[in-house]
C-alpha cells in the first residue's frame, strides 16, 4: 500500500522548524516573510501561512503585528515575593502583555477554596478565569478566588481596558497593601482543556503554582492557581 503523502504545508511547517532546532535561525530573530518562504520554497503564501500557523500554535514562534514573526524564547519569570502586576513583568522583558478575562462566576467555593481564604465553605466567592498572553503566545491559565462579600466591587469593575486584575484592585481598594504569604509549584500535565487555552498537545508538562495572598493586616485577600507551559516560564526566588 502507498502511503500517504503528508500535505505541503506539513512539510513546510516539518523544515522551518528543523531550520529553528538547528539554530539556523537566532533566538528572537524574526523569520523570514511570507514572500521569501514562498519564493524560497516555490509553495504559495496560503501553503506558507498554514505551515507559520502551525508553528505559532505549537509556541515556536509569536507574531508581533505589523512587524512579522519571531523566534519564540520566552521566559516569564514567576517571582515568590514580586509585587509587579503580570503585564509590567511581560513589559520589562521587552513583549507586550495581554489579559483575556474567560469567565467570572459567584460560586460555592471548594473546601481547599474555603480552607485557603479562611472562609466558611457556605459563603459565596468569586472565581475569575484569566488567559494571559506574551506576544500573542498564551502563557497561564489562572484561576482567582476572593471573599464574594469584601470584595464585591471586583464584580463591577471588570470591564477595565485593558484588563489588569492588578489594576483593578488598586482601583477599588486603593489602601490595601498585599503581598504573597504562600505559594506551592507542582509539576503536571496538561488536560484537554488547559492544552487547548495554551495550544498544547494533551499530556504536555505545564507548571501550576497555587498562592495565598494576604493584606497589611494579615487577612486573606486571594487564593489563585496558575497553569503555565513550562516551556515559557521560569521560578525566581529571592531570597533577601
Amino acid at each position: 500500500m502507498k502511503p500517504i503523502e503528508k500535505p505541503m504545508y506539513v512539510k513546510l511547517y516539518e523544515n522551518i522548524l528543523e531550520r529553528i532546532e538547528n539554530k539556523n535561525y537566532s533566538t528572537n530573530d524574526k523569520l523570514p516573510s511570507e514572500n521569501t518562504f514562498a519564493m524560497q520554497f516555490n509553495v504559495n503564501r496560503h501553503t506558507v501561512r498554514q505551515a507559520l500557523q502551525l508553528l505559532k500554535d505549537e509556541g515556536h514562534i509569536y507574531t508581533q503585528k505589523g512587524k512579522g514573526n519571531f523566534i519564540s524564547n520566552i521566559k516569564v519569570p514567576y517571582s515568590i515575593s514580586d509585587k509587579s502586576s503580570y503585564s509590567q513583568k511581560i513589559q520589562d522583558l521587552g513583549y507586550e502583555p495581554k489579559t483575556k478575562l474567560l469567565s467570572a462566576d459567584i460560586i460555592e467555593p471548594s473546601n481547599d477554596v474555603a480552607k485557603n481564604l479562611g472562609l466558611n465553605k457556605k459563603l459565596k466567592v468569586i472565581e475569575l478565569k484569566l488567559l494571559r498572553f506574551a506576544n500573542d503566545l498564551p502563557i497561564t491559565v489562572s484561576y482567582s478566588y476572593f471573599d464574594a462579600f469584601r470584595f464585591r466591587e471586583i464584580i463591577n469593575n471588570l470591564d477595565t481596558e485593558p484588563f489588569s486584575l492588578y489594576k483593578i484592585l488598586n482601583k477599588c481598594y486603593p489602601q490595601m497593601q498585599i503581598r504573597k504569604m504562600s505559594t506551592v509549584f507542582e509539576a503536571l500535565n496538561s488536560n484537554a482543556d488547559l492544552s487547548s487555552f495554551l495550544n498544547l498537545h494533551s499530556n504536555t508538562p505545564i507548571i501550576s503554582a497555587s498562592t495565598i495572598s494576604i493584606d497589611q493586616n494579615g487577612e486573606y485577600v486571594e487564593y489563585g492557581t496558575s497553569y503555565s507551559r513550562a516551556d515559557a516560564v521560569k521560578i525566581k526566588v529571592d531570597l533577601i
